[in-house]
C-alpha cells in the first residue's frame, strides 16, 4: 500500500493548545511553548535505555501499591496553554478521571513528571520547562541525567521548586514523591555511568 504524505506543520505560525493536540503522531514530535512549536530532537541510545528502565521500575511500583498510572512520552496539555511531552508522567489514582482524556492524552497538571536530560536538551529541560511546569502547578519533577545517571527531585512550593532528593551515579535515589521507592540506575542498567571527561557532544 502506498504511503500517504503528511504535511509538515508551519512552525513559524502561532499555535494554540487545541491545534497542538490535533497534530498527527510523529515523528517529528513537537512541544508547544509560548505559542511556538518546538521540534524535539531524536533521542540517543543512552536516553532511551534510562527512560525504559525508569518506566519499568515506576510502573511496577505504582501497580503493586495501587497508586495510579504511569505513562511514557504522552502529550501533556498544561492549563497554562503549554504542551509538553515528558519522558514519564505519573497521575494519582484519584485524579485519573480528571486528567486522562478520551484521546489518551493528559489534560491538566500531572502529579509528577520525569525528564531524562541529554546534553542537547539540558538547558531547556532544567530552566525553560521547569518554569513551565511550575507555572502550571506540577507538584513534583524529577531530572535524570542520561549520561552520568545523577538524579534530582524537586517539589513545588510557593517560592519555587525545592530540591527534596538527589543521588549520584552509584547512589540510591529515594524520592519523596513515592515514599519507599529506591532506585539505583547504575545497578539497574548494569553499567557504570559516564564520567564528565567521557562525554561526547550531541545535538
Amino acid at each position: 500500500m502506498a504511503s500517504k504524505a503528511i504535511a509538515t506543520p508551519k512552525v513559524e505560525k502561532r499555535w494554540t493548545l487545541e491545534e497542538w493536540l490535533k497534530l498527527p503522531e510523529g515523528p517529528p514530535f513537537y512541544e508547544l511553548e509560548d505559542g511556538r512549536l518546538i521540534v524535539m530532537p531524536s533521542p540517543r541510545l543512552e536516553h532511551q535505555e534510562v527512560v525504559g528502565m525508569l518506566y519499568f521500575v515506576l510502573d511496577r511500583w505504582v501497580e503493586e501499591h495501587d497508586l495510579g498510572t504511569v505513562v511514557m512520552a504522552v502529550d501533556v496539555a498544561l492549563p497554562t496553554g503549554r504542551g509538553y511531552i515528558p519522558d514519564l508522567t505519573f497521575i494519582r489514582r484519584d485524579r485519573e478521571g480528571e486528567l486522562i482524556g478520551k484521546d489518551g492524552k493528559i489534560h491538566g497538571a500531572p502529579d509528577l513528571v520525569v525528564e531524562v536530560v541529554s546534553p542537547g536538551t539540558k538547558v531547556r529541560d532544567r530552566y525553560k520547562k521547569m518554569q513551565g511546569y511550575f507555572e502550571a502547578g506540577v507538584e513534583w519533577v524529577w531530572l535524570i541525567d542520561s549520561e552520568d545517571l545523577t538524579a534530582e527531585e524537586f517539589h513545588r512550593t510557593d517560592e519555587g521548586y525545592l530540591r527534596t532528593a538527589a543521588a549520584g551515579p552509584d547512589d540510591v535515589f529515594e524520592p519523596k514523591a513515592l515514599p519507599g521507592l529506591k532506585i539505583n540506575l547504575s545497578e539497574l542498567l548494569g553499567k557504570p555511568a559516564k564520567k564528565s571527561g567521557q562525554r561526547k557532544r550531541s545535538k
